[in-house]
């Protein structure tokens, strides 16, 4: 195996654990403030997304299933977080929006992660960093297009 081949091959096996790790140490983050990641991470994102978000976007964001995405917007409203909302003239299709509630409290976890960001980084040269976000940016780009061009091919 070259060099360039081993390098590739330790890049991209590093992605997985490299989430799973950073969701750990999130996961503290959210803990504190008495959420499951899986909930944590949906009110985060509906935060970020933006009112009105559609469900299906939620899904393909956060990573998971609608089946499961379900289950967590069920929690997110019983804690009154959240509320789906009909999108008139598509009864299959919901968007998902925050609560005063539950943006008061994405706020406060974008703040609890923002300084445990800057507490595992803090010494990592911001010029690593954005070679870092480029390159993995790069290849989520071109891996979408392959499987967009394998779909399309019938494969």
């Amino acid at each position: 195996m070259s060099s360039l081949d081993s390098a590739l091959y330790a890049f991209t096996n590093a992605i997985q654990p490299v989430r799973r790790a950073w969701m750990q140490a999130a996961g503290t983050a959210f803990a504190e403030a008495g959420l499951s990641n899986s909930l944590a991470t949906v009110v985060l994102f509906v935060s970020r997304l933006g009112p009105q978000t559609q469900q299906k976007t939620l899904a393909q964001e956060v990573g998971v299933n609608p089946a499961a995405l379900a289950r967590m917007l069920d929690q997110g409203e019983t804690a009154g977080l959240l509320v789906r909302n009909e999108i008139p003239g598509d009864r299959r299709s919901k968007t998902v929006d925050l609560l005063p509630k539950g943006a008061r409290l994405a706020s406060r976890l974008e703040e609890a992660i923002a300084v445990l960001r800057s507490k595992l980084l803090a010494d990592v040269p911001l010029s690593d960093i954005k070679t870092t976000i480029r390159v993995l940016r790069l290849l989520e780009e071109r891996s979408q297009a392959h499987v967009d061009s394998m779909r399309a091919k019938g494969k």
